[in-house]
């Protein structure tokens, strides 16, 4: 497991061994392949498909919009990021969830700092609460995996984490 670099010293991604990419780029390819949704629409019982997929294309642009106008304005990302849940607000290492109005892509990322962010998945919503669905229910595994990677690698704030990036 390793972390990369998306955005300045304020978004990362976990790249994980068993996949090719980053979660942050993987996801964006899942999220924009057509083969994929269709299969997704299958397994998911969505009637729909073209509605959906069409959707969830729109989706992951505006996200990926969203996110490089952050960027190229200097802008915080924690305009994007939010707290999983109000217990994780004054957390050491909180879950966040990257959410715009209306969209149903969520990345999910651990914050190391005021407007320090590293992404550690992310799923299409298809639940009201995380646990209602497996995917969801996955990423929040993979939060609970990643926030414990930090913490046994002496991660702690976005200092400690600045750190482990150098070793």
């Amino acid at each position: 497991m390793k972390i990369v670099r998306i955005f300045a010293d304020q978004l990362f991604a976990f790249h994980y061994e068993n996949e090719g990419d980053n979660e942050y780029d993987r996801l964006m390819e899942l999220w924009t392949d057509v083969s994929f949704l269709k299969l997704y629409c299958d397994k998911n019982n969505i009637l729909d498909i073209s509605k959906f997929v069409s959707g969830i294309i729109r989706d992951a642009e505006q996200i990926q919009d969203y996110l490089d106008n952050l960027n190229q304005n200097e802008e915080p990302y924690r305009h994007y990021f939010e707290p999983l849940k109000d217990s994780e607000n004054n957390k050491l290492l909180a879950f966040q969830k990257g959410k715009i109005h209306r969209n149903r892509l969520r990345y999910y990322a651990i914050k190391l700092g005021s407007n320090c962010f590293v992404i550690t998945g992310g799923a299409i919503k298809m639940s009201q609460k995380m646990l209602d669905h497996p995917d969801t229910k996955n990423e929040l595994t993979k939060l609970n995996l990643a926030r414990e990677y930090l913490y046994k690698n002496g991660v702690f704030d976005e200092d400690s984490f600045f750190e482990l990036l150098i070793e």
